[in-house]
């Protein structure tokens, strides 16, 4: 095992939205399947599978309800999870610390894309041969879920099993669309029906603006992702296909920067006096706010009145944000020990049709989207229905290399958004802030 104390390569997403409170979530589903013993003593001999979970909030109470799920249907089989909840913010860190010790956890929670440095360092386990030999159905995962848990740089090998999918889609405030005369019917599909749907649901008095009608903050996760997406949509690359060249079309990406410039400063539909975005959308004070499943158990709760879109096609070609969670195994003195964790893991996949219905996001198992109850299960589905179809759409995910988390656009904290930050406040040029993303992004790409 090779662990470096440097973890500058290996920062933590902003976790910011963990902050947003959410309501209670549905009633557990609990699924028995046969936990095959990875060896004869695990029948004889009680296993305990050390588990660490950064999931909070409402996503947090359905897995632990998934983890319950799991410790009944396999009291009498010789084997457990223990789960602890590591904060998110000191996860990444504490597995470092732990591997170095040779006290890991068994598995735990990973983002795809976002551990090059930990598969390089050999503190994550690949897992390409134990899931053939636990007898775990690859085959039923989509394309590009396997894709995204892959590292191209450390043999292509799959360092993570997916559980979820999730993308980023408008959600509309039904009321606000009522008010300005506007069929929710026909969302917003392309930049210019997008304008006209924020210019109709903006308040102002004078020249500010006290209701938006496109949700976003002055600074932060907001701005630094609807660069990215819009970025995208326009043909800007953060890398190129073989990892080799930062920043593809630059062009596309500064009018991208004066894109979200005009939300402010030109169309007058957004303020960058919002803090609390979750907050600001629920109280109804935007009008379309882009965001993730994981707000859905909350607005319900709330009650508030809303729906869920496709992105709109603002720069010539439908893309939007792609995150990916799922389990990780980390490295163990005892090796017999992967092969029972592996198996725990199987049936979590396997059995996961609760959590990609009322956890958060849509199942990378084709088996479980063709249920005939897979649309009716967790929120309606005038909610949550993008969130599933909108995957399609959904490319912007991380870049699977050790100076990843420095490209990811999702993110409030990292180098790109501090970067960006400096556009929104009027302090750096759309040039001089391209040229540092570039500058940074290429060495990052060169390092591997």
């Amino acid at each position: 095992m090779k662990i470096k104390s440097d973890l500058a390569g290996l920062p933590l997403r902003s976790t910011s939205r963990r902050e947003f409170l959410v309501g209670a979530s549905a009633a557990a589903f609990v699924a028995s399947t046969p936990f095959i013993a990875a060896r004869p003593a695990i029948a004889a001999d009680p296993v305990e599978i050390v588990h660490w979970s950064w999931l909070a909030a409402s996503d947090g109470e359905v897995w632990a309800k998934m983890i319950d799920a799991f410790n009944d249907a396999h009291k009498d089989k010789g084997v457990k999870i223990r789960m602890e909840v590591v904060p998110e913010e000191q996860y990444v860190t504490k597995v470092l610390a732990a591997a170095a010790t040779g006290k890991a956890p068994d598995f735990g929670w990973g983002t795809a894309g976002k551990a090059a440095g930990m598969a390089r360092d050999e503190v994550t386990v690949a897992l390409d041969d134990l899931a053939k030999q636990v007898g775990l159905d690859l085959s039923d995962f989509s394309e590009t879920s396997l894709t995204a848990a892959r590292y191209p740089k450390y043999d292509n090998k799959l360092f993570m099993i997916p559980m979820d999918l999730m993308s980023l889609q408008p959600e509309i405030n039904l009321d606000i669309a009522k008010e300005a005369g506007l069929d929710p019917s026909k969302p917003p599909t392309d930049a210019k029906s997008l304008l006209e749907w924020a210019m109709a649901m903006t308040k102002r008095e004078g020249d500010k603006v006290t209701r938006s009608g496109i949700m976003m903050t002055g600074s932060g996760v907001q701005t630094t992702v609807t660069w990215g997406i819009i970025a995208a949509q326009m043909g800007f690359r953060r890398a190129s296909d073989d990892l080799k060249t930062a920043c593809v079309n630059p062009d596309a990406g500064k009018a991208a920067m004066q894109w979200v410039l005009d939300l402010f400063d030109k169309h007058k539909v957004s303020t960058r006096d919002v803090t609390d975005r979750y907050k600001a959308f629920g109280t109804g004070q935007g009008g379309i706010f882009w965001t993730g499943p994981w707000t859905l158990n909350g607005y319900l709760g709330q009650k508030l009145n809303f729906q869920t879109s496709l992105f709109p096609n603002v720069g010539g070609t439908l893309r939007t944000y792609r995150e990916e969670g799922g389990l990780e195994l980390y490295t163990q003195t005892d090796k017999g020990r992967y092969e029972a964790t592996m198996q725990a893991v199987k049936w979590l996949s396997d059995n996961s049709f609760l959590w990609t219905t009322v956890g958060r996001g849509a199942s990378p198992r084709k088996s479980i989207l063709s249920r005939p109850d897979y649309k009716s299960a967790g929120a309606p589905w005038n909610v949550r229905g993008p969130f599933v179809e909108g995957m399609d759409l959904a490319t912007e995910g991380e870049i699977p290399v050790v100076a990843g988390p420095d490209f990811t656009i999702y993110s409030g904290g990292n180098f790109l958004a501090k970067t960006l930050d400096g556009v929104w406040a009027g302090q750096t040029t759309i040039d001089q802030a391209m040229s540092q993303i570039q500058e940074q992004w290429q060495r990052g790409l060169d390092e591997g």
